[in-house]
């Protein structure tokens, strides 16, 4: 910038210089003038130095310019760079916290599974204790079966033996279903001075409290029943009298209620006639005649158990039903009126029982027994028996 105005002052200076020379010297037109011939020769190289002078400021120029050009490209690079190594550094803290959290999961996932660990082996020892309480409830299981087996035999051999009913009755049949290994209705049958006393009897409860009340009933008719006392009535009151004494029931509010129902009858075969008392359960009479072909008398029984109850005082009503030849009576608990079964998965009931009964009384008491059972499964299906199940037909 200095040489250029040094050489812009120059100029100017000549060029005064030589229009004063102009002005204030006596020269002809077409003489020479020395001061100016000196001046221009001064001009020419100052003209020489303005070229060179502006050729090195274009070079100059040019150089900034590439320069400039040359910094703000690295400018764009070191802002790139600089952005990338933002971008490098947050993905680094990125990766740092990635890498916390994965050793956070590593230390959560050692703690779970160490307790996995310890819960497994927990488990493990729990296992093994259940199974081994599980074999000792077994074989305590299979003790109290083979106890209640074993008890089944006693209960057996109490009932009356088939070869004995066999003796006084001609055509009858027993369809006794346990629901449990041991039973709590029974059956007995006895003669005495050529009459033949049966009973059929529903026990307070089944399985092994219901055995032991069946025990306790048959236990009773064998002490109770004799010539001198032989009617059907009498021998229900005196039942009675036993059981409520052997459970030390006195009537007050939460004691024991148990007890017993029956039908009881004595049947005189030389007088024909059937004398009957019962205590919840009837007794059933079906006769063919040609008038009635399906003749079907139901004798009630007293709305009252054998144990203690609000009438225990009350004596049990005495029944005289005539009998005929090919008459079939039957006696029967509520196991079998009370199974569940079906489409619509109801009790069958005792209507449907009778009715069942009028439709096969005329056939033979095996055959009628096979009749029951085979209703009985169908009936049920596969549903589970509810209660015991005893019925006794005999055929006059």
């Amino acid at each position: 910038m200095i040489a250029v105005v040094d050489v812009f002052s120059s100029f100017m200076f000549n060029r005064f210089f030589i229009g004063f020379s102009e002005v204030f010297t006596d020269r002809q037109p077409g003489d020479v003038n020395p001061v100016e011939i000196f001046y221009q020769s001064k001009l020419a190289g100052l003209e020489t130095r303005v070229t060179v002078l502006i050729i090195a400021l274009a070079l100059v120029s040019i150089v900034a310019v590439t320069i400039f050009l040359l910094y703000q490209k690295n400018w764009k690079s070191q802002s790139l760079l600089m952005q990338k190594n933002e971008e490098i550094e947050k993905q680094q803290r990125s990766n740092d916290e990635i890498m916390q959290m994965l050793e956070q999961k590593k230390r959560e996932i050692e703690q779970q599974s160490f307790e996995l660990y310890e819960t497994s082996t927990e488990l493990k020892w729990q296992t093994e204790n259940a199974l081994r309480l599980y074999d000792e409830v077994e074989q305590q299981k299979q003790e109290m079966t083979d106890s209640i087996v074993y008890a089944k035999r006693i209960q057996t051999v109490l009932l009356p033996e088939r070869t004995f009913i066999n003796e006084i009755l001609n055509d009858y049949f027993v369809l006794f279903q346990p629901r449990d290994i041991v039973s709590g209705d029974f059956y007995w049958v006895s003669a005495k001075t050529g009459k033949t006393v049966v009973a059929v009897a529903d026990c307070t409860g089944h399985g092994v409290p219901g055995a032991f009340m069946s025990i306790m009933g048959i236990t009773f008719l064998n002490a109770i029943v004799q010539p001198d006392n032989l009617h059907a009535d009498i021998i229900l009151n005196l039942l009675r009298k036993q059981v409520i004494k052997a459970l030390k029931q006195t009537g007050k509010d939460l004691e024991n209620k148990d007890g017993m129902d029956m039908a009881l009858c004595i049947i005189d075969w030389e007088n024909a006639r059937i004398e009957y008392a019962g205590a919840n359960i009837p007794l059933i009479l079906l006769r063919s005649t040609p008038t009635s072909p399906d003749e079907l008398i139901e004798v009630c029984a007293d709305r009252m158990p054998i144990g203690i109850y609000a009438t225990a005082t009350r004596p049990f009503t005495r029944h005289s039903v005539p009998i005929m030849s090919g008459d079939s009576i039957y006696m029967f608990s509520d196991g079998y009126c009370d199974q569940f079964g079906g489409e619509d998965l109801k009790k069958f009931k005792k209507k449907n029982l009778k009715k069942l009964l009028s439709e096969i009384h005329t056939l033979s008491m095996t055959e009628q027994k096979k009749r029951l059972k085979q209703n009985l499964d169908h009936w049920r299906g596969d549903l589970p028996q509810v209660d015991d199940i005893l019925m006794l037909g005999i055929k006059i």
